[in-house]
């Protein structure tokens, strides 16, 4: 059967990964290889998927594969197997022109025994009516709407960003087209038109063997593929010919006739700032030099501070706005847009001819294209490809082969998608007319979509009052006995769906070994280990006079990351943190005596490195810890060549950076103006208040907060303006603490041995800090751990907390106990375990939570750095159900009603150890393990030897965690909770929690609650 698939095409993407595409004679299946490296195998099965309304249709049938199939025909059991697989179950997207069902196994073996059973959901699922009513959508015996697919659209459909990017493709692409479908469904359109029946005939039209485009990225050999698809190839055949076929997204897209601008209203507890898109049609998909050209003019025009739209917009003292971001969405016709946020609303209706001015201005020359930069932006952008395909090499494959699957017209073309450096490296020789006639071409002379997204308190009232009359008019129309017929409906579907599948049929698959992945290899040399600090003889670490950790590892690039011990930053300075790291990479620096200009400091940092980042903890973002939160990171990571000046301007953003009260201005309005967008997720918000009740005002999570942030920032706006001198020392004595040789930690990875070949790397160390700052080096002291600043248990403050949003329609709710505080604690590897035995993918909590429609998201997990366990449910319908649900499931495991299932304990474990070696996925993965190991106070083998303690958990390691560590999770006066809603549902909410012995104190608002915070 081998042969029955022919070679189609070969190709390289940017010259590193081999990429093979096959079609078989027989079926039309085609399957393309890609030989990633590293110790993951991934899947994409993807198929081309077209929609002319908003049923639906798509994304239901994305959600009822996973219920069963043809040979399998118990919902869930594809998930459970794959746990058996080393992956962590399996999952899926709906896009607009295309839906892909993935699943990613550590080593190949898992993979090819899973392959087929997934092919059988794909192609030959149940698609039972039950699956539909409990997985789409239903009404319960309360008469409330439900259902997975309805509670995921519910906490997505009337946000502003979802309601502004609607509406710009329902403008963008007029008349009979799919682009402007919602392909996810609307609320009202699942309540009332989507159907079973619609459904099933979704999947007759589209999921056929020649629309299935199978991508698989990693080391597995392709002869091993077609051998385990040949039986599967012979069901195919059996069922016979197919009615004819016809390719989706053939029909020519309807043209843009002129240009449009609409205002949409969107819920929200304030109309301070709201946004605007700003969009325009691109080029066709097969003008593939266009795409990228696009991309790289919207990114000069918005990358850094001194490009021309963030210098207009943002960088002043009255903004626009306070970001610009840009997109292009690939369809036959592309879609270029702009998304300028928290926009003032005095602003809204002027920031169109604001931004038009700014891009004819460049256009007709007013404004001098800056060709130099160009330069740069281009060659970032091939930075930037030969960085995907060393970081995400996984993805950034698939998604290369899927556009090609989608739109391409040659195997010609795949070749040059998957090269799309060369592209780049084409541009970087197009002289100033080739730019200036594209702005022409596809902005300043062409239709426009504007879309203004106007926040209203009023909205938010009117649509929780019509959503409160709705559903009492459905139950008045229901009546008594309706609500009954719903109940018994949702009942009876939901025992046909619960049929356990036979436990023969669970361990039909055995358990990879895990001895023979292969990871990526890594060194590791340390100061903080006298026996490993000259490991790597190229680079030896001794005399170093302050802390340095090397990963030797095989990279195109280096990566440098200054680590800061803020630990003993007094109160009165660590509200200015999130500043702090925001202004380091765009104010002015004295070198050698002379003052550079930010503009110039962003330009040459733009033109040295390919990223240049700044976090609380290590990976965080605004308002937002990262791992490790008293940690200040600095992180570069530039071409080998540039090593050099990687380290001088390490240097000069630790130590000669100059303050200035412009810059700070600036930047704490752009900062204080993000608040808005930030508190409108009702995610973001049940983080920032569970934080606040866990840790000390001496954390960088207290501190990071983003309302005590706005309500700091605009005080400091107010002293910037009356006595800029006060914010400037602090902002010096900051520096000086952080940057004291005792708190720098330097945590580098490149390919050493290729770095030493152009010179010792060794050298440009020596006078990385002054003699005069080593003089006044303080004793270096212990990184202070959060788990340390966690507030106690006290009988005095709440433990539950509610608060109401209006731009929220779901639920979200974040509990956390104190748990474990070190990584290397005997009890983990079983903690892990009980966890993923309770939360994976048709586990108890999934039948049970999300399968029954009550919250579209739920987990719990352990964060031993913070000394917390949480249990979190997000985009909830039903949250006082989910929670009560999970609740009784902890319970039931831990009193003994509830039994472990052997072969579920099994799957549990092989999905853990799959997790754990995702760690590893590439080798910028690997080097961020290696760096974390530092903090975490273990060895560069940690991940392994865990692997090890995870496949040796036994049941009863798992009753002795639980009981220790589980039972006071839900117990009342050991664990915090916080929970965020929309304001109509805080009392009913309240009440709901009262009945389950949680008490929750209502929160008036955000702004009330941090008025008088100091």
């Amino acid at each position: 059967m081998a042969a029955n698939f022919e070679l189609v095409c070969s190709a390289k993407a940017n010259g590193v990964i081999p990429v093979d595409k096959y079609r078989s004679k027989e079926t039309g299946l085609t399957v393309c290889i890609a030989q990633v490296e590293g110790p993951l195998v991934k899947g994409y099965f993807c198929l081309a998927t077209e929609a002319h309304d908003d049923d639906g249709l798509p994304h239901t049938l994305e959600h009822l594969v996973f219920m069963g199939s043809e040979d399998y025909p118990y919902k869930g059991v594809l998930d459970l197997l794959a746990n058996r697989c080393l992956a962590q179950g399996t999952n899926a997207w709906t896009d607009t022109d295309h839906t892909a069902y993935t699943v990613t196994t550590a080593g190949s073996q898992g993979f090819l025994n899973l392959l087929p059973i997934y092919l059988d959901h794909v192609l030959y699922p149940t698609l039972t009516n039950s699956a539909y009513i409990t997985e789409v959508h239903h009404v319960n015996g309360e008469g409330e709407d439900a259902g997975v697919v309805y509670c995921e659209m519910q906490a997505r459909e009337n946000t502003g960003e979802s309601r502004t990017y609607l509406e710009m493709l329902r403008s963008m692409y007029p008349g009979h087209c799919g682009y402007k479908s919602e392909t996810g469904g609307m609320l009202e359109n699942l309540r009332t038109s989507t159907s079973h029946r619609k459904v099933v005939d979704y999947h007759t039209a589209f999921y056929r063997p020649e629309n299935l485009y199978l991508v698989i990225t990693g080391q597995v050999k392709a002869s091993d593929v077609f051998q385990v698809l040949e039986p599967f190839e012979e069901k195919i055949l059996s069922k016979g010919a197919l009615p004819s076929y016809k390719r989706p997204w053939q029909n020519p897209v309807p043209p843009l006739p002129a240009s449009v601008t609409h205002t949409v209203g969107y819920p929200s507890d304030d109309e301070a700032n709201g946004m605007v898109r700003m969009a325009w049609r691109g080029p066709k998909s097969d003008q593939l030099y266009d795409i990228p050209a696009i991309a790289t003019m919207l990114e000069y025009m918005t990358d850094t501070a001194i490009a021309p739209l963030q210098r207009e917009l943002v960088e002043t003292e009255d903004p626009y706005c306070n970001r610009v971001s840009h997109s292009l969405i690939e369809n036959a016709e592309c879609c270029v847009y702009l998304h300028l946020s928290n926009v003032p609303s005095a602003k809204l209706r002027v920031l169109k001819d604001k931004v038009l001015s700014v891009l004819k201005g460049i256009a007709d020359g007013t404004e001098k294209l800056d060709m130099e930069r160009m330069g740069t932006v281009v060659h970032r952008q091939i930075l930037q490809a030969l960085n995907h395909i060393e970081d995400q090499p996984h993805d950034t494959v698939a998604f290369h082969c899927i556009g090609d699957f989608l739109y391409g017209t040659s195997n010609e073309q795949m070749a040059e998608r998957l090269n799309n450096i060369n592209y780049y490296r084409r541009l970087a020789k197009e002289p100033l007319e080739f730019w200036t006639n594209l702005l022409k071409k596809y902005f300043t002379q062409a239709a426009l979509v504007t879309i203004i997204g106007e926040p209203s308190t009023d909205m938010r009232d009117d649509m929780a009052e019509e959503e409160k009359q709705r559903i009492e008019g459905q139950r008045e129309e229901l009546g008594e006995e309706g609500l009954r017929k719903m109940e018994k409906k949702l009942d009876k579907a939901t025992e046909e769906n619960e049929k356990e599948a036979p436990t023969e049929m669970l361990s039909s698959l055995e358990v990879p070994d895990t001895d023979t992945i292969q990871f990526h290899p890594i060194q590791v040399a340390s100061t903080h280990d006298k026996s490993a600090m000259n490991r790597i003889p190229q680079f030896p670490l001794d005399s170093l006079p302050f802390t340095f950790q090397l990963d030797h590892i095989h990279t195109n690039f280096v990566q440098l990351c200054a680590l800061l011990d803020s630990s003993r930053v007094p109160q009165d300075l660590r509200p200015y943190l999130c500043l702090y790291i925001e202004v380091i990479l765009e104010s002015p620096v004295l070198r050698d005596g002379v003052l550079v200009s930010h503009e110039d400091v962003i330009r040459e940092l733009a033109a040295d490195t390919l990223t240049a980042e700044t976090s609380l903890g290590v990976g965080g973002n605004r308002f937002a810890c990262g791992h490790f939160a008293q940690v200040v990171t600095l992180a570069l990571k530039l071409e080998m060549e540039k090593y050099t000046k990687g380290v001088q301007w390490l240097r000069e953003l630790l130590f000669q950076t100059q303050f200035t009260a412009d810059r700070l201005k600036i930047i704490a309005t752009k900062m204080a103006n993000d608040v808005a967008r930030q508190k409108r997720s009702g995610a973001k918000v049940a983080s920032t208040v569970i934080n606040d009740m866990n840790f000390q005002s001496e954390s960088n999570i207290h501190a990071s907060n983003m309302m005590r942030q706005h309500k700091f920032l605009t005080e400091l706006l107010e002293k910037l303006e009356g006595k800029p001198d006060v914010v400037l020392e602090k902002m010096n004595q900051l520096r000086a603490l952080l940057t004291d040789p005792a708190s720098l930690r330097v945590h580098m990875s490149a390919d050493v041995v290729r770095l030493a070949g152009v010179g010792s790397p060794r050298q440009h160390w020596d006078n990385f800090i002054s003699k005069e700052r080593l003089a006044e080096k303080s004793s270096t002291g212990e990184l202070q751990h959060s788990y340390t600043l966690l507030k106690p248990l006290d009988k005095g403050s709440s433990m539950g907390t509610i608060v109401g949003v209006g731009a929220v329609e779901s639920s979200f709710l974040v509990q956390t106990v104190p748990c474990i505080t070190s990584h290397s604690h005997p009890d983990l590897a079983a903690i892990l375990v009980f966890i993923e035995y309770l939360t994976a993918l048709e586990g108890p909590m999934w039948r049970q939570i999300r399968g029954l429609g009550l919250s579209y998201h739920y987990s719990i997990k352990v964060t031993p750095s913070q000394g917390l366990m949480s249990f979190i449910l997000y985009k909830s319908a039903q949250l006082v159900q989910a929670y009560k649900v999970g609740k009784d499931i902890v319970e039931e495991y831990l009193d003994g009603s509830a039994e472990f299932e052997p072969v579920q304990v099994e799957a549990a474990i092989s999905s853990v150890l799959s997790s754990i070696i995702e760690r590893e996925e590439s080798v910028g993965d690997t080097s961020m393990q290696s760096l974390l190991s530092y903090f975490r106070g273990v060895g560069s083998s940690y991940n392994r030897d865990l692997l090890a303690k995870i496949s040796k958990v036994t049941v009863a390691d798992m009753k002795r965690v639980g009981a220790e560590y589980f039972t006071p999770l839900f117990d009342p006066s050991k664990s915090r909770v916080a929970v965020c809603c929309n304001p109509s549902k805080v009392e009913e909410t309240r009440a709901g929690f009262e009945e389950l012995g949680r008490g929750l104190v209502v929160m008036e608002s955000l702004e009330e609650a941090y008025k008088d915070d100091n």
